[in-house]
């Protein structure tokens, strides 16, 4: 698929001729007359390169650069600036600003085209060498209803919270549509994991996948799930959830999924990508049996005892139950979490769309979701 370069300038014919020369290499080509038209086209549909002239009456070049920077959808586009200023104090500024490469006019068009082919094939390189340096870990639900979704929520906060250097997380919910991720934090962006699903597998870039991407209040970035289940949802298949886990893994710390419950091709394949799987049980007999299938299942797919924790949520306050020892004797496996019954709170976080941990930070449940969150942390 060809390289699709943004071209903003406000002089009609520079637009003409720079956009030829760039159209007859085989590049797709988008155009943008003024700095409010760049930025509005970058972020709707964000470009694999920008080529950015300086002087503009709305917003000059510089500021353009600045704020493609400021955008996690599109701080990592390639910026080619393209300007009459030849001055070094204004390629000095071009650089501060952002710029990856500054071209003085008049430039012949095969000069041109070279740098552009340049910084793209340095782009791509750096893209492929970059290792994935998420720590990925999922939340699995051996069955609905469980609070999949509330810890996956909590924990999410519970390391953005935390001091540190690598404290970059996302939470992508990979429910086909649904999802309550959005619900629970008060979200309700217009791009969706719908969006990623419009593409082929192919064309999921970290462009694309960044610009889908919801910023809540606490930091933490969100990849929703869609809600508006009136429109023809396309399918999740499991080669696209390999693209955008791709993408996923290379733009964050933390990696957390909600993954719903049950196994699916498509959870299966999610998966594989995972360093460490969470499911959460309740302490009834059905629950247990269905957590003890599952674990044989993760276990024909080569994830080990090593990478799974399970962790225990109490609903109601019975006498009725399992001990922890009974079960962890059951699952042959310790717990790693335990959550305490707290229908009160859990009520509120539903109602109001404000998590526990925020709303009721120093309660024994926002602990509990905190220890979790340590104990990632330690894993890392």
């Amino acid at each position: 698929m060809p390289a699709r370069i943004l071209i903003v300038d406000d002089n009609p014919n520079a637009l003409k001729l720079v956009g030829y020369a760039l159209h007859r290499e085989g590049f797709e080509i988008a155009v943008a007359r003024d700095g409010t038209e760049a930025l509005d086209k970058a972020t709707a549909d964000p470009p694999d390169l920008v080529i950015l002239d300086i002087m503009m009456p709305d917003i000059d070049g510089y500021e353009v650069c600045r704020r493609l920077r400021a955008m996690p959808q599109t701080a990592r586009i390639p910026v080619i600036m393209l300007t009459a200023k030849g001055r070094a104090e204004d390629r000095v500024m071009g650089f501060q600003a952002g710029a990856d490469d500054y071209v003085t006019k008049p430039v012949l068009p095969a000069e041109l085209v070279a740098r552009v082919r340049a910084l793209l094939a340095r782009t791509h390189v750096e893209a492929e060498v970059a290792l994935p340096r998420a720590q990925v870990v999922c939340f699995l639900g051996v069955k609905g209803g469980v609070g999949t979704t509330t810890l996956a929520v909590n924990v999410a906060l519970a390391l953005r919270e935390e001091k540190s250097e690598k404290n970059d997380v996302i939470l992508a919910d990979f429910h086909t549509w649904g999802g309550t991720v959005a619900h629970l934090l008060s979200l309700f962006p217009r791009e969706s994991l719908a969006t990623l699903l419009e593409k082929p597998p192919a064309q999921i870039t970290r462009n694309l996948v960044e610009s889908c991407l919801a910023i809540q209040v606490s930091g933490i970035r969100v990849l929703v799930a869609p809600q508006n289940v009136e429109g023809k949802i396309a399918e999740l298949t499991p080669e696209h959830a390999d693209a955008i886990m791709e993408q996923l893994k290379r733009i964050t710390d933390y990696l957390l999924l909600d993954l719903g419950s049950g196994l699916n091709v498509t959870t299966q394949a999610i998966l594989k990508h995972c360093d460490y799987c969470v499911i959460l049980v309740e302490p009834d007999p059905v629950a247990l049996s269905l957590a003890q299938t599952t674990l044989l299942r993760l276990s024909s797919m080569d994830i080990h005892s090593g990478q799974v924790g399970f962790v225990l949520v109490n609903r109601s306050r019975s006498a009725t139950t399992y001990t922890r020892s009974v079960i962890e004797e059951l699952l042959q496996s310790p717990l790693v979490g335990v959550i305490t019954p707290a229908p009160e709170l859990f009520f509120h976080a539903a109602k109001t769309g404000i998590p526990i941990i925020t709303s009721q930070p120093d309660s024994l449940t926002a602990t509990q979701f905190r220890d979790i969150a340590h104990l990632l942390i330690e894993r890392r």
